[in-house]
């Protein structure tokens, strides 16, 4: 059997509805989204399937959706998205003081991926699932989107991998298929 991996780094905040810890707040990490395939034949051109498409169709949308975000449930997002828009207009607007202008808006993702979608209350960009964004449930959230692009006859989606922290300890969630 052969094994690939693929990854990419995003920066993005989330919030854990309902935790009894900390974790309740709104809070940041550097991600690492990870994804293993598998087969047990390579393709013409060696490979268990080629990095680039890898980047190209899974880890680039993925990135675009949750880098520099605020990933929330859809439960706290409906909740939230009508406070979210003055603060997120607060926030853009202060750009004015350093650049005259508001910018451009973050770089996001068009339309769904997975059941996830991009939200942009006042500006500001959210990344919005129909759970809550646990590293657990991101892992299995990334597995599905690699599994819907990939997997054939030949390749399988073996993991999705979030790696929620990586200095100065590593925590890692996996979703196995």
């Amino acid at each position: 059997m052969y094994r690939a991996s693929c990854s990419i780094h995003a920066h993005f905040a989330h919030h854990v509805r309902g935790h009894a810890g900390p974790c309740i707040s709104i809070h940041g990490h550097t991600w690492k989204l990870e994804v293993v395939l598998e087969a047990r034949a390579l393709d013409a051109q060696g490979f268990v399937i080629d990095f680039d498409l890898v980047h190209e169709k899974v880890l680039t949308p993925c990135f675009a959706l949750l880098d520099h975000s605020l990933a929330l449930g859809e439960a706290t997002w409906k909740e939230t998205a009508e406070l979210l828009a003055p603060l997120g207009r607060s926030l853009v607007t202060s750009r004015m003081e350093t650049l005259g202008h508001e910018g451009t808006p973050p770089a996001a993702h068009d339309g769904e991926l997975a059941g996830a979608r991009n939200e942009r209350p006042g500006g500001i960009k959210v990344a919005v699932f129909p759970f809550t964004p646990t590293s657990e449930k991101l892992a299995e959230w990334l597995y599905r989107v690699a599994d819907q692009t990939f997997s054939d006859d030949r390749v399988r989606v073996a993991c999705g991998r979030i790696f929620e922290s990586l200095h100065p300890s590593e925590s890692i969630a996996e979703f196995w298929g």
